[in-house]
């Protein structure tokens, strides 16, 4: 059955995600709309060279570089008419990324997630987005995903719980069995900036069909501990996720950076597992050198 290999995987052990796609691509120089480079032959390359460090890194999971692939994102960058084929390319780069790392002589079992990161504008009260219009644009994305070939949807770095919801069910609208994952980001209190609370959100979500969730973004791996304890202490058996930052932000030169090291957030990662997380990654700034120092957390060599 479709999903049955991951959702068996995480019985076993801690599932190691990838880390950050836009810092790798900031770092190459490249500034452009990460998703523009899903359609274009040589940049492409660029994003499965992302794909290929974190493998080699021990990622057990690959997002598809995909985070604003929806409609409303992709008309702010004049790309609308070409989601279809953004998202096909994203998930084929996955798989040749995969591919070559299998030819290096690796055979161990590695996911895809389709990665659909926040619509970019406020539903209803808070902006002009109507719920119903939230499930159309996520599923725009969605179907295409699914139908070439994901192992999972990431839903992530959602504020609005109610548009989490509305990614849900455009997934569910279109495959009931495939898993999804989902992911909030919060502030220090543990509660989004739209008002939702990380004890709550676990049972809400998982009542409207997620199979993960949990928190990524926004902090970084140490501010995030409060988020990681509410979240198992209000359910002991969900199946948790967590991909923290690098770190704060902060501004050096007009340039946004990281400045959380590998081995500082090993540390506190590793304060993670009384907790039982089902997946461990991080997000924004972390590097493939962050995941290899992760990797040992999961059992990984």
């Amino acid at each position: 059955m479709i999903g049955e290999p991951l959702l068996k995987a995480i019985k076993k052990r801690i599932l190691l995600g990838d880390g950050a796609m836009g810092t790798m691509l900031q770092n190459m120089g490249i500034l452009a709309c990460p998703d523009s480079l899903n359609i274009n032959e040589k940049l492409i390359e660029k994003v499965k060279s992302v794909h290929l460090g974190y493998l080699k890194a021990g990622s057990d999971i690959i997002q598809t570089n995909t985070f604003g692939a929806n409609p409303v994102k992709l008309k702010a960058c004049k790309l609308e008419d070409n989601i279809e084929e953004i998202n096909k390319n994203a998930v084929h780069a996955v798989r040749e990324s995969i591919g070559i790392f299998k030819k290096e002589g690796n055979s161990k079992e590695i996911f895809i997630a389709g990665d659909v990161g926040p619509l970019g504008q406020l539903l209803e009260p808070a902006g002009n987005i109507k719920y119903s219009q939230a499930v159309k644009f996520f599923t725009a994305q969605v179907k295409t995903l699914i139908e070439n070939g994901i192992d999972v949807i990431l839903i992530e770095t959602i504020m609005d719980i109610n548009e989490a919801i509305a990614a849900i069910e455009s997934v569910k609208n279109i495959d009931n069995k495939i898993p999804i994952v989902c992911t909030l980001t919060f502030g220090e209190n543990a509660v989004t900036m739209m008002g939702a609370k990380a004890k709550d959100a676990v049972k809400i979500l998982q009542d409207k069909g997620a199979d993960i969730v949990g928190a990524n973004c926004s902090l970084g791996s140490e501010l995030m501990i409060k988020v990681v304890r509410e979240m198992r202490e209000s359910d002991p058996k969900a199946k948790l996720m967590f991909q923290p930052n690098a770190g704060m932000p902060v501004l050096e030169n007009g340039k946004t950076v990281y400045k959380e090291s590998a081995d500082v957030m090993f540390e506190n990662i590793r304060k993670y597992l009384k907790y039982r997380p089902s997946i461990i990654g991080a997000c924004c700034g972390s590097t493939p050198e962050h995941i290899k120092k992760l990797s040992s957390l999961t059992g990984h060599q």
